[in-house]
C-alpha cells in the first residue's frame, strides 16, 4: 500500500494534469466545466492527449486510494483559474525581484 508520501505525490501529478489540460480547454474556446470529464478529441489533437493524461493521473491516484469525485476536481479547476487571474503577467516565484 502507498504512503501518505506517495499519494500526495500522485494527487499532485493528477492536479497539475488537470490544470494543463483545463488550460489548453480554455485557450482553445471550451467551456472545460462542461466538456473536461466526457469529450472525445480527434486521435492527433493536444486536446485528446492531454485529457489521456489527465486520465492516466486519475487512474494512478485511484489504485493507491487518492480518489477525487468529478464535483472535486471541478472546484479545484476553478479555484485554480482564480488563482491564476489573480496574477495575469504570470505567477510570481521567490527569485523575482
Amino acid at each position: 500500500m502507498a504512503n501518505a508520501k506517495e499519494r500526495g505525490r500522485l494527487g499532485d501529478i493528477l492536479m497539475r494534469e488537470l490544470c494543463e489540460y483545463i488550460t489548453a480547454l480554455t485557450e482553445a474556446g471550451h467551456d472545460w466545466e462542461a466538456v473536461w470529464a466526457w469529450a472525445v478529441w480527434p486521435p492527433d489533437s493536444r486536446l485528446r492527449w492531454l485529457h489521456g493524461r489527465f486520465l492516466l493521473a486519475r487512474e494512478c491516484a485511484a489504485m493507491i486510494g487518492h480518489r477525487f469525485t468529478d464535483e472535486e476536481i471541478t472546484q479545484f479547476g476553478r479555484e485554480q483559474l482564480a488563482y491564476l487571474a489573480q496574477y495575469p503577467a504570470g505567477l510570481p516565484s521567490l527569485t523575482d525581484e
